[in-house]
């Protein structure tokens, strides 16, 4: 707890409307509970002086909270493909299967005292997991979101972790499914010397929402580098499915099929170039390549 003689200059500051002199009290006020370990406070009580606070003695404004919302976080995810339609193990497609079986039975799994799966993980090439989150979206009828990390990370201490509470009390009020592409960015590792100390706070805030909340849908993460994901972050979700590289004879399989469905035959040059693509993704591109080049000479 602050001592005293702490709130009383906090309180004179204010009194004298030394807002510049407040702020700093107030920040100082603040890391006293990241230091004892109290993040959700400090997380809480950063978030509400951001909010607050309109500009500084130097003439350089704050911007407030309100200028952040969700709306210019989260992007429509629209689905092309249904998951029947994408290239998937047997092993990753049997757990699609079992998530949309407890997602049909949930009423069923709530009155029976039993939570069904929610947090997902998806990890392994570029190309698999947006598209898979995507499509599971499509299949359970639920609206899709992708989290616009540019919006989401703030300038300034604690507005990034407010914005996460806000976006996970709206996942909360709102049955859809919450997508963090790439959530290497967000949730690296934490202690590492190249960082500062309020990327891992961040860290700290992501599990903190991650395992307290109460989804009415899905929160989604990926990862193209999970070596990269902070230990403790693995078991904050009830699902990690990892998608594994293709080997070659799937690929020139898949761009085959994928030829087929433009109307023409794959050329060499184009298998050659699928058999060293590292994912699926990366084959079609390579096939809608050879489709627009054969469109453009007709």
């Amino acid at each position: 707890m602050p001592k005293t003689k702490e709130l009383m200059e906090l309180f004179r500051a204010i009194g004298s409307h030394d807002l510049s002199r407040a702020t700093a009290l107030s920040r100082t006020l603040a890391k006293q509970h990241g230091s004892r370990g109290q993040y959700r406070a400090e997380r809480d009580l950063l978030g509400a002086l951001n909010g607050a606070v309109n500009g500084t003695s130097n003439g350089h404004h704050m911007p407030a909270n309100t200028t952040w919302s969700l709306g210019n976080t989260l992007m429509p995810l629209a689905s092309p493909k249904k998951l029947a339609q994408l290239e998937l193990s047997p092993g990753v497609r049997a757990g699609f299967k079992e998530i949309t079986q407890e997602w049909q039975a949930r009423a069923k799994l709530t009155e029976h005292g039993l939570p069904r799966r929610w947090r997902l993980l998806f990890y392994g090439p570029s190309g698999c997991g947006k598209s898979a989150a995507a499509a599971l979206a499509a299949e359970i009828e639920l609206p899709g979101y992708l989290v616009r990390f540019d919006s989401l990370i703030g300038a300034y201490l604690g507005q990034t972790a407010l914005r996460l509470r806000e976006l996970f009390h709206f996942a909360e009020q709102t049955p859809c499914l919450l997508l963090f592409d790439e959530v290497d960015a967000l949730a690296k590792r934490r202690g590492s010397p190249m960082e500062v100390g309020e990327l891992d706070r961040i860290v700290i805030a992501f599990m903190q929402e991650l395992e307290h909340a109460h989804g009415e849908g899905f929160v989604v993460a990926t990862s193209n580098i999970p070596k990269a994901l902070d230990d403790a972050l693995w078991r904050r979700f009830d699902l990690r499915v990892a998608f594994p590289k293709p080997k070659v004879a799937d690929l020139v399989r898949f761009a085959e099929r994928r030829c087929r469905d433009f109307g023409f035959r794959p050329a060499s040059k184009t298998l050659a170039g699928c058999r060293k693509s590292g994912s699926y993704a990366e084959a079609e591109q390579v096939v809608i390549a050879e489709a627009r080049r054969r469109v453009m000479v007709k």
